[in-house]
């Protein structure tokens, strides 16, 4: 079992209890006071001084301050006494009023000192028989004269074997608060029962819940801070989520605390659960009818509770969240309200207003109207596009003005696509925005040429991204990656901030494939799976353009790190007549090419010449589609690169050509190397070199070929891409002169750095023989001596 609940995080807080215990037993008697505000622990901590007492031989005398006996002379001190009838007591009328040794009533008034004197001196008589522990709870509720007692206590205590707690709740309502402010200043010392520790926290939470992550205990208090009370009911009220978590069986004890504290103070807290931090005290004392004046005191008393900031705002969402539960919708209605009249009649932003009415009925008036419309205009200016729909929305339930339709739709467009059609297609069918958006749906309209845009001069609205971001498709083609990537990425912060999804998602499809054509194929998934969930989430259509570009993305990056089966499985989304889209050749390009290396070749040349079917119908021929068909479709390939100075298709048709011719394709796959040495294509790069390499080992041209292979290898590694890197190194541990076994044991010595004479000597063989034997590993390896030859040796294999 562990620790009480209340008890968690507080060992050093039992720690000093314990040692002042044993002071007192000695004759230094201490009188502590332990705050704290609701649900701190404080009630658990007294409870365990009590047990520690009675433990070491304690009288023990404990009573609880009491709220309804507040007005009760005496009514602590009788509590205390109860099994303890003072000597004296007939003589003091009301003390033996008090504890129940006459009919009389015990009378009000401050006590006196010959009152004091009877109680002291009946403390004293005890402690001189066995150690006296008092501890008492809610000093703070005790009556006046049982209060003035216990202040008096420091000073008559010091030299006898008596402890004393008084537990004192922090911002609740006192009979006497200069008395009480005695007693906490004549205090030996003072225990604050701050929030609890993180450690401490993850303790409690796992004692009510088992083995918990990071990621809950923290969600846990953000929810309830360090609190005990509301951790414990969190725990006790948790089923599968934490956030807008509430928690009744809490609010028994709060409402009874709030209604001690004043009569109004439920219904301020109520107001700042639904309302918020912006509503200041003099609007939240016109909410609730009374003067801010009279409600200042009880803020001031509910911050020392630990239930509001310093600003004014409710600590715990978890307390805001059950407070605002308690009441009815009409009742949160009414007061939002409220709140957004008075918030407009004072001069709030309309923001402030806009969110209170949002929460309302409709208001049927036309300032609402004017509050939401301005409100939205704000927002977007700042690109909180989804407070602006949320406001626009609203305003639809008011009085409308004309263009409120078409504005919604517009707004709607950055975030919800479905919506903003409907929207602008009422309020405008010809209206410009709405052939992009049909796009994004699925519902194209004839294919036209679009404008390109300057790479260098970033969109400053949404419709000029799509020709900004076809100006970086020629920066790309012209093999200038570099550029291409931080254009695409500047165009992907902008569209960020814009919060336009349809535009963040075309920005990451694009720099999706510059990612791809840089070798960063990892980076390049990532982009092309957030840009489809993005798409997804704006409402876009799995058969439209946008969609089609990405999965063409996401499908070639896992093809060229060697993953077809999930490549293929990218496909899953498309049906199997691809509709005739502006993006469905681009997609059965990459649909083709995957098919064929998932073997199933029939079906990838049949998607292959679908796509140049297409393109032909369009009259708008493209790159890179024709390379895996071989014969003469290469040599169109490489015309058409050539033509439009597209670099890499042009590489990659020069190698494929010359892969195909053997020794006598050196001179193709040289030009290939050499136009893609600038551009920082490490993949492809590494494929011409490696290709350069093997048709350099077949022309018997080892050393080259072994260089290439080797810059092969480090282009293959730095991509990531195993399976190319592992070909090549077994090209270089072949090639067309294998090392002989003798041949591999003279360089694995040497490799070791032993000189030709050891290795004579460990081998039984002449000096000349191993000079021989290094030398054929010389040219065998393509290397020029002894230094070059670990590493030639681990590429080899």
């Amino acid at each position: 079992m562990g620790a009480k609940a209340g008890l968690v995080g507080r060992d050093r807080e039992t720690t000093r209890l314990a040692a002042a215990l044993a002071e007192a037993a000695t004759d230094n008697g201490h009188l502590i006071a332990a705050t704290g505000g609701l649900g701190s622990g404080k009630t658990a901590l007294l409870t365990t001084a009590r047990e520690l007492a009675a433990r070491q031989g304690f009288t023990v005398l404990a009573a609880r301050g009491s709220f309804l006996e507040r007005e009760l002379p005496f009514g602590l001190i009788s509590r205390l006494f109860v099994c303890v009838p003072p000597g004296d007591a007939q003589n003091q009328p009301r003390i033996a009023a008090a504890l129940g040794q006459s009919d009389a009533l015990a009378e009000p008034g401050p006590i006196t000192l010959p009152e004091l004197h009877v109680l002291h001196r009946t403390l004293a008589k005890m402690a001189a028989e066995r150690p006296v522990a008092i501890v008492v709870d809610d000093a703070q509720w005790a009556d006046l004269p049982s209060l003035q007692w216990l202040s008096t206590l420091p000073h008559r205590i010091e030299h006898l074997p008596i402890f004393v707690l008084a537990g004192v709740g922090a911002g609740e309502v006192c009979t006497g608060p200069q008395t009480l402010e005695e007693l906490l200043a004549a205090a030996t010392s003072e225990i604050r029962l701050d929030e609890l520790s993180p450690a401490a926290t993850r303790t409690l939470l796992e004692n009510e819940l088992g083995p918990l992550t990071d990621e809950f205990v923290n969600a846990c208090r953000k929810q309830a801070g360090g609190n005990p009370l509301l951790l414990l009911n969190l725990a006790r009220a948790y089923i599968d989520h934490v956030e807008g978590l509430t928690t009744p069986a809490l609010l028994p004890t709060l409402n009874v605390r709030l209604r001690r504290l004043a009569t109004h103070a439920p219904d301020a807290v109520h107001v700042l659960a639904v309302l918020g931090g912006e509503v200041t005290l003099p609007r939240v004392a016109e909410l609730i009818g009374i003067e801010p004046c009279e409600l200042a005191g009880t803020i001031a008393s509910l911050h020392r509770m630990g239930l509001l900031s310093v600003e004014g705002a409710l600590v715990h969402p978890l307390v805001r969240n059950t407070l605002r539960e308690e009441l009815t919708i009409t009742e949160r209605q009414d007061l939002h309200a409220a709140a957004a009249r008075l918030l407009t009649e004072t001069g709030a932003s309309a923001e402030a207003v806009a969110e209170h009415l949002v929460e309302t009925r409709p208001q049927d008036e036309e300032w609402a109207t004017e509050v939401l419309t301005t409100a939205a205009s704000r927002a977007r200016t700042r690109n909180r596009v989804q407070d602006a729909v949320r406001y626009l929305r609203r305003a639809l339930a008011e009085p409308q003005t004309a263009g409120l339709l078409a504005e919604l739709g517009e707004v709607e467009s950055y975030v919800d696509v479905p919506s903003a059609v409907d929207h602008l297609a009422e309020a405008d069918p010809a209206h410009p925005a709405l052939p992009a958006l049909l796009a994004l749906l699925g519902e194209e309209p004839e294919f036209e040429a679009e404008a390109i845009g300057d790479p260098d001069v970033l969109p400053s609205r949404p419709s000029e991204f799509e020709p900004y971001l076809k100006a970086i498709g020629f920066v790309r083609m012209r093999g200038d990656l570099t550029a291409a990537y931080a254009r695409a990425d500047r165009a992907l912060t902008v569209a960020r901030r814009w919060q336009h999804r349809p535009c963040t998602a075309a920005a990451l499809t694009a720099r999706s494939a510059c990612l791809r054509d840089l070798g960063r194929l990892g980076a390049a998934e990532a982009d092309a799976r957030e840009a489809l969930a993005v798409l997804e989430s704006c409402g876009a259509a799995r058969t439209s353009t946008p969609v089609f570009a990405t999965l063409t993305e996401l499908s070639l990056a896992l093809l060229e790190m060697g993953d077809v089966e999930t490549a293929s499985a990218v496909f899953e989304l498309v049906p199997g007549e691809v509709p005739d889209l502006f993006g469905a050749p681009a997609l059965l390009a990459a649909r083709g090419r995957v098919r064929i290396a998932a073997e199933r070749r029939k079906d990838g040349m049949r998607d292959l010449l679908d796509c140049g079917q297409r393109l032909h119908v369009r009259q708008n021929d493209a790159t890179s589609w024709r390379l895996h068909l071989g014969g003469e479709h290469l040599h169109a390939e490489e015309r058409l690169a050539r033509s439009i100075g597209a670099v890499l298709p042009l590489a990659a048709a020069l190698r494929e050509q010359a892969q195909h011719l053997g020794a006598e394709g050196i001179e193709l796959l040289q030009e290939s190397v050499d136009l893609l040495e600038p551009t920082g294509a490490l993949l492809e790069r590494a494929r011409s070199h490696f290709a350069l390499g093997r048709a350099l080992h077949l022309a018997g041209r080892v050393k080259p070929a072994r260089a290439e292979l080797r810059t092969a290898v480090d282009l293959a590694d730095d991509c990531g891409v195993e399976e190319l890197a592992e070909l090549i190194r077994q090209e270089l541990a072949a090639g067309p002169a294998g090392l002989t076994e003798s041949e591999r044991r003279v360089a694995a010595l040497a490799a070791e750095g032993k000189m030709n004479r050891e290795i004579a000597a460990v081998l039984f063989v002449q000096l000349r023989t191993v000079e021989i034997h290094l030398t054929k590993v010389y040219r065998k390896l393509g290397i020029d001596g002894r230094d070059q030859l670990a590493p030639a040796l681990r590429l080899a294999g």
